[in-house]
């Protein structure tokens, strides 16, 4: 099977949510007093440029705290509203758990300090492979090896309370995290990917019924017609999310072109098939409407090779899941000893089994946050993690005061085996309290830098004259990828756009146009990448495909995934210059070597953006998305919404928005739909749901987001 290329990237977006910070009056028995600065509801109301004309106002009567040890000052953009390690779905939650968590294992530097090496934490030591010990128990059969490990933890691990981490605590906490009833975002770590520990997914989904990918329960290669459960489902076609990046065929409507065979348009007999539910079991007419989508000369024949064992990636199997229990079942529980011992589905040795022992399991403290649990309007809620008050950590730091919207503070943890175990690197933290500071505004963090008031700051756009050649100037690469994301569900901005007023009277206002897929192929080429990351983000650089150069694809070597010569013939071949390439073996080709194609590559073509911008409106037109008489007369606006995270004072987001309605408007210029665009910023979106309201169109644009992270499993990335 071989995917060659993707038509169209519908980018996923992290899916966040905001919590409540009410309290839950924990069972702790040995915490201290709580801090009085942590109550709960707290609110501070944003200061804004036009309500003062100094910007660092609230600042100038900061006092800093002196005496003895060390205290580092930090700001940020945006605090988080919860940080519970279970449901955290916004990256701004590790300002809390970054210093109040530990992990099995962590990695440190080789003793050459040019590499890294992963080393014990909260392990004694590394695991033990104990697979023979559980033959004839979950899942596991005569000669399997690698399958089941023993761990054996510190015997002086505690919460920073002072109560004692055990391996069931750890246990609790997983099944915690596997509550079928809480249905916890991250519940599905541990599903998929090199550790996916045995009965997990049963658990979770216990007494349910779901459709999963019948590839993923029947393997690559089925003979569908020894399967008689085999479903079409249009909202689940697994194939489909590799060749355009959805797995959802209603979305796909205006790929009407790509699923016309011989004059037939097989999209709208697949659709009629499989009716109002859009679910029906495989006959095998629906087999050979899908076999003729990739035959020899169809459109999609280039982006799917078709074998007929392939069908587990178009159709789903129900499954039926049955009661279990945690216990006896699931493959992570306390042995005889008192050792976690885990149980993955498949074999797993050597760095990956390092790698993914680097986790805490997702710990959380059982007393805490089973008193935070609650129901609203009979849904689960849980408020663990959304104050000092409900929350108990495990790392070197310890939580002692937060204030939203404000700042959160953090003094060491006397609690932490580290600062007293002399292997484990007693005195290997320096600093004895932390605090950050929500700060809005570069600017203001800049001054707070110079002032001394604060021990870090992240250089701007506007800063780099100054300081982009200072010996004091510290740079690192960055795993992120960001983008922009726009929303093509044509029943949504069906629905957004009959809510619009017009600028102009009588004008048709439309949103529709962002289904075609051409007017959305013209914003990305009329964006200069180059030009805008010097304008908004002058660290950041073009990006010529997902993944970054920090993916890693051989961890043993540290080897970069795109320093090989594989992977630059994939950004070669998905851009199209291929033939361009004398190292490649085309001597006529405009450069010598791959490295020479890539560094051309900039996203930009703003002649071909016009004619793409004229193709739009052609196909919007014919499609009826906008009328023949509001085309003739040219009375007309094209609204985009573009949505703006954070807290309103982001100057990424604002001159983000000044800077992509300007190139936006100018690139429209002298094509059939100059002057039609209007562009309005949404409300502030806040920083722990953004998506959500790309999701239920109320924006139609999002930009400045994506992913990070990984950068050590590419493997499980791509999953």
């Amino acid at each position: 099977m071989k995917k060659l290329k993707l038509i169209a990237l519908f980018m996923a977006l992290m899916m966040v949510m905001s919590m409540a910070f009410t309290a839950c009056k924990p069972n702790n028995p040995t915490s201290e007093s709580e801090d009085a600065g942590a109550s709960e509801e707290v609110s501070v109301e944003e200061s804004s440029e036009e309500e003062s004309s100094d910007p660092d106002e609230q600042w100038n009567d900061l006092t800093l705290e002196f005496g003895s040890g060390y205290t580092y000052n930090g700001t940020a953009n945006s605090l988080p509203t919860a940080w519970n390690s279970h449901t955290y779905q916004s990256n701004d939650a590790t300002t809390v758990t970054g210093y109040t968590t530990d992990s099995l294992y962590t990695f440190d530097y080789n003793d050459a300090k040019d590499g890294y090496v992963i080393v014990p934490a909260m392990a004694k030591d590394f695991p033990v492979d104990v697979t023979a010990d559980y033959v004839g128990k979950y899942g596991i059969e005569e000669g399997d090896a690698n399958k089941a490990y023993k761990i054996d933890l510190r015997d002086d691990l505690k919460f920073d309370n002072g109560d004692p981490i055990t391996a069931a605590t750890f246990v609790e906490s997983y099944k915690l995290l596997l509550n079928p009833d809480a249905a916890n975002y991250r519940a599905d770590s541990y599903f998929k990917g090199n550790l996916t520990i045995h009965n997990s997914r049963n658990y979770f989904y216990n007494g349910q019924t779901v459709y999963d990918p019948a590839k993923d329960v029947y393997g690559d290669s089925i003979v569908w017609t020894e399967k008689t459960d085999l479903i079409f489902d249009t909202t689940n076609v697994a194939a489909f999310a590799d060749i355009f990046g959805t797995s959802d065929m209603t979305l796909l409507a205006d790929y009407a072109a790509y699923f016309t065979v011989g004059g037939v348009n097989l999209y709208e007999k697949l659709m009629a098939a499989a009716g109002e539910s859009g679910r029906t079991p495989l006959t095998q007419a629906i087999f050979d409407d899908l076999k003729m989508l990739f035959s020899d000369g169809a459109p999609l024949s280039a982006y799917w090779i078709w074998a007929d064992t392939e069908i587990g990636y178009f159709t789903v199997v129900e499954t039926a899941y049955p009661e279990m229990t945690f216990e006896n079942n699931v493959g992570f529980f306390a042995d005889e000893d008192g050792d976690l011992v885990v149980i993955n589905d498949n074999e797993l040795d050597g760095f990956y089994l390092k790698y993914s022992l680097s986790t805490d399991f997702f710990l959380v403290h059982p007393d805490t946050y089973k008193a935070c649990e609650g129901t609203s309007a009979g849904v689960y809620t849980n408020k663990y993690g959304t104050s000092v008050g409900t929350y108990v950590g495990f790392g070197p730091y310890k939580l002692t005061n937060y204030v939203a919207d404000s700042e959160v503070r953090f003094e060491r943890n006397p609690h932490w085996y580290g600062y007293n175990d002399q292997d484990a690197g007693a005195g290997f933290y320096q600093t004895d309290k932390i605090v950050i500071r929500q700060v809005s505004g570069d600017a203001t963090r800049l001054n707070m830098f110079l002032k001394g008031l604060s021990d870090s700051y992240g250089l701007q756009a506007a800063d780099m004259d100054d300081y982009q050649q200072s010996r004091h100037t510290y740079y690192t690469d960055g795993d992120s990828t960001w983008f922009v994301a726009i929303n093509p569900s044509i029943d949504g901005l069906t629905k957004a756009q009959a809510a619009v007023t017009p600028e102009v009277e009588g004008n048709e206002v439309n949103k529709t146009i962002l289904t075609v897929k051409e007017f959305r192929q013209a914003l990305s080429f009329s964006i200069d990448r180059a030009a805008y990351a010097l304008a908004l983000d002058p660290l950041g650089g073009t990006a010529k495909a997902l993944y970054g150069n920090m993916i890693i694809s051989d961890p043993e070597s540290g080897t970069a995934y795109r320093t090989t010569d594989e992977a630059k013939k994939v950004i070669i071949d998905f851009w199209g210059l291929t033939e361009e390439v004398k190292e490649l073996g085309y001597e006529d080709g405009i450069y010598d070597t791959m490295d020479d194609a890539i560094a051309s590559i900039t996203g930009y073509d703003l002649a071909g953006a016009k004619d793409l911008f004229d193709q739009a409106f052609d196909i919007a037109v014919s499609k009826k998305l906008i009328s023949e008489a509001a085309a003739e007369s040219g009375n007309f606006e094209i609204h985009i919404m573009i949505g703006q995270p954070g807290s309103g004072s982001s100057a990424y987001y604002n001159n983000g928005y000044e800077l992509l309605k300007t190139v936006w408007t100018d690139a429209v210029k002298d094509t059939k739909l100059e002057g039609k665009l209007v562009f309005t910023q949404s409300q502030p979106l806040g920083s722990t749901a953004f998506s959500d309201y790309l999701k239920d169109n109320s924006v139609d644009v999002l930009f400045g987001v994506g992913w990070t992270g990984s950068a050590l499993d590419p493997y499980g990335l791509m999953e």
